[in-house]
């Protein structure tokens, strides 16, 4: 392993801490009585961007130098095709909503409870400016650390199915603060989905344009019911 690698590593400790430390330390915390408000919701957005888009660059640059063009492409920002690669990413979530809301029905059908406490509270909090910022900032953290870091730059001898099932189950395990294990499995098949169409289309827009519609078809419906 050369010393570039031997750093990204070093770098890593900082996300993979950020994701899965706070998230355990939360299954200790009764969220029910979190301080949650719209100004901590957005702030935690920020870090989140921070954080997990922030190194995603960082790692990029030393693995490859180059200017911040060359790292945006190297995280799979591309231009190219963009409009094409939007509308699949929006089509793809919505057929995946309904996929998940006929998985949800089936589950209430026969008494499995699908509350979501964490979830529900942050609705409760919801605004005008969160319902786009929520969805918007946590697919560009998401996907640019997940899938345009993680999933794109696995080493290649592991080919395309480990590091797509690898990636999508580190997803899932960094929603553990929400304390239900449905919260758990759908943001895994999410993932596969997400990763799916980012190793399809090798564009990040695909993914992202997914994910946000995902959640923000979700929040909207949940805040004007």
């Amino acid at each position: 392993m050369n010393s570039r690698k031997i750093l990204v590593a070093l770098l890593l400790i900082i996300p993979f801490s950020y994701l899965y430390g706070l998230p355990i330390l939360s299954l200790e915390i009764d969220m029910e009585d979190a301080f949650i408000t719209p100004l901590s919701i957005f702030i935690s957005l920020l870090f989140n961007v921070i954080i997990l888009a922030g190194f995603s660059i960082l790692c990029i640059y030393v693995l490859y130098d180059g200017g911040i063009k060359h790292v945006f492409y190297r995280l799979y920002f591309r231009r190219k095709k963009a409009p094409e690669s939007i509308l699949i990413g929006m089509l793809s979530s919505i057929l995946f909503l309904f996929l998940i809301g006929a998985l949800l029905y089936f589950l209430q059908l026969i008494g499995y409870d699908i509350s979501n406490p964490l979830a529900e509270k942050i609705i409760e909090k919801l605004t005008l400016p969160l319902l786009f910022a929520i969805p918007f900032l946590s697919a560009l953290s998401e996907e640019t650390f997940f899938r345009g870091f993680l999933l794109m730059h696995f080493p290649k001898k592991y080919g395309k199915i480990i590091p797509l099932f690898i990636t999508s189950f580190l997803f899932a395990i960094a929603h553990l603060s929400y304390g239900n294990l449905l919260q758990i499995i759908i943001p895994f098949i999410l993932g596969i989905f997400l990763g799916i169409l980012m190793l399809y289309e090798k564009n990040l827009i695909a993914p992202l344009s997914a994910h946000f519609a995902f959640n923000f078809i979700q929040l909207a419906l949940a805040m004007y019911q």
